[in-house]
């Protein structure tokens, strides 16, 4: 049985690591500004707190709440590239299903974590390119380990009710020390990092309920204190830590990962993306139902009306932590696709408690139906892990590239053909191809506009951006007072405005086409200075 066990549980990573080894499908847009960045506060050992990337609002304040994992990817790039970056991606999520499934081993066993981790890690898909928010993944996964093993210590390690003498209780319960010193880190890292203190709230929240547990309500209370207070070590203090709370305004621009699941449907994401996290809801709340029925629901208890005792007898007392980051992390998915990350590991690891406490009716299954069970699944994780490999499951969900270490030229063509014709700005660009240009043409140029939609204000957006996109008129004006050059645009961009824009730019005469790929096109102004490119490049 140990065999088999260890069989399915290493089938599930490897599946789990090759869901995650694709190639870099976004290369068009973050990866590049942040390796840039990376460079930059590597070298002067500042962050920049304006955003000087672009000539059109270059002194418009802007917040890097992810600088530390910037100066990480530019690190690792000058040692192992882009495709090192992609392993170390794979490796960081891989850990953090790892802890997830060490949170609460103990208690839990194996088979519900077989049940709810392939299914978190379909969820997880949508999230999986290397962006700054995979050391957000991390230390969540890290700080739902501590507080798991923690809640759970007295009952997994305690040789007798009330009396603590394992060292291995104590060892658990110390893990809640290291929660502030990872804070910082967090802080520093990804924006993501509000998410710490909220789940040691919950974790006190839980505590408040269950009063039987022997780990001081105080001590929790004073860990949830400090590691909050921990978040002003950052670049901008107060400001930066406070940032969370006003980063998710009206940016006059719509950010597609900002969008429900279920909006999106209509722009692209397949319903197999889409029916994967229903399912998942579903199960989430399948998990809540077995945890209450089946495991802690104390229907032969007399019924006592205070608050504390009526939560206990229901299940509810034992549970509030699991219900709370539950519920919090399905609003947070439901309402934008970005969260779905953060999402899979909660749930992954919420459902896999919830299902455990259908445990002791799992043991009274004879060894014959156990062995199946396992065998079962391991047929079932090989057969994903063909699929993944065959990109057979990637095609029919929504995700960044194919299965491999492939880096696609992206943009990199069109740069070329900037460099080699020796063509200078300014340039109008559009928002998805921003930061490919910062990556590959800063200093010498700068930007109309990139990816960081905070870093340029709703005016910019909704006065300028946009109109110039949108009506003719508004082009002519704003590109003579800009100045504007050239026109680098992301073809792919499937904005209303960019479709609209791409349609009359390419027959306005003095907006000649002298470049196109399958990934961008280049259009040169019309002057005298430029008439000798536009003769011997202009594609007609």
């Amino acid at each position: 049985m140990k065999v088999l066990r260890f069989i399915a549980l290493t089938l599930l990573f490897v599946f789990l690591g090759l869901l995650l080894i694709h190639g870099l499908g976004s290369i068009n847009q973050d990866i590049g500004r942040h390796l840039k960045l990376g460079e930059i506060i590597w070298e002067t050992k500042s962050v920049p707190k304006t955003n000087l990337f672009s000539f059109t609002e270059p002194d418009h304040p802007f917040i890097n709440h992810h600088w530390l994992s910037e100066v990480v990817f530019y690190l690792l790039y000058g040692i192992i590239g882009l495709k090192g970056l992609i392993i170390f991606k794979a490796a960081i999520i891989a850990v953090s299903f790892w802890l997830i499934y060490k949170a609460a081993d103990k208690k839990t066993g194996l088979w519900p974590f077989l049940i709810s981790a392939p299914l978190g890690a379909l969820v997880f898909l949508n999230r999986s390119d290397v962006r700054p928010e995979i050391l957000s993944y991390l230390f969540l996964a890290f700080f739902l380990f501590v507080i798991l093993r923690a809640k759970y210590a007295e009952e997994n390690w305690s040789r007798s009710p009330g009396v603590i003498e394992d060292p291995r209780y104590r060892k658990a319960i110390s893990g809640l020390y290291a929660l502030p010193f990872v804070q910082i880190l967090w802080s520093n890292a990804h924006i993501y990092f509000v998410l710490g203190p909220a789940l040691l709230l919950f974790f006190l929240i839980d505590a408040g309920f269950d009063r039987e547990r022997k780990i001081a309500l105080s001590k929790i209370f004073w860990i949830f204190l400090v590691t909050s207070a921990t978040t002003i070590l950052n670049p901008n203090f107060i400001k930066g830590a406070l940032a969370p709370l006003f980063i998710l305004k009206d940016y006059g621009y719509t950010i597609v990962e900002n969008q429900s699941i279920f909006f999106l449907k209509d722009y692209g994401v397949q319903l197999a993306t889409i029916n994967v996290f229903e399912i998942s809801l579903i199960v989430l709340i399948i998990g809540f139902i077995v945890a209450l029925k089946n495991g802690r629901l104390n229907t032969s208890a007399e019924v006592d009306v205070s608050p504390d005792h009526f939560a206990k007898q229901n299940g509810l007392g034992k549970i509030i932590f699991e219900f709370l980051a539950g519920l919090t992390f399905s609003i947070l998915a439901t309402k934008m696709i970005r969260n779905t990350g953060i999402y899979a590991l909660v749930f992954t690891s919420i459902t896999a408690l919830n299902l455990s406490a259908a445990k002791p009716a799992v043991k009274f299954l004879k060894r014959p139906v156990r062995i199946i069970f396992y065998l079962a699944l391991s047929v079932v994780f090989a057969f994903l892990i063909i699929n993944v490999v065959n990109n057979n499951l990637r095609s029919r969900m929504q995700g960044d590239g194919k299965f491999g270490l492939e880096i696609p030229a992206g943009a990199g063509s069109g740069i070329e053909f900037i460099k080699q014709n020796n063509i200078k700005g300014p340039v109008f660009n559009n928002f998805d191809v921003g930061s490919f240009l910062i990556w590959k043409l800063y200093p010498e140029q700068k930007v109309f506009v990139d990816g960081r939609p905070e870093a340029y204000g709703v005016d910019f957006f909704e006065n300028i951006y946009k109109p110039m996109q949108e009506d003719p008129k508004m082009w002519k004006y704003y590109s003579e007072k800009y100045d504007i050059n050239y026109v680098f645009f992301a073809t792919t961009d499937i904005t209303p405005w960019a479709r609209a824009f791409l349609f009359y730019i390419s027959q306005n005469p003095d907006w000649p086409l002298v470049y196109k790929d399958g990934s961008v096109a280049v259009l040169l102004k019309r002057t005298s200075a430029n008439s000798a490119l536009i003769k011997k490049l202009e594609i007609k």
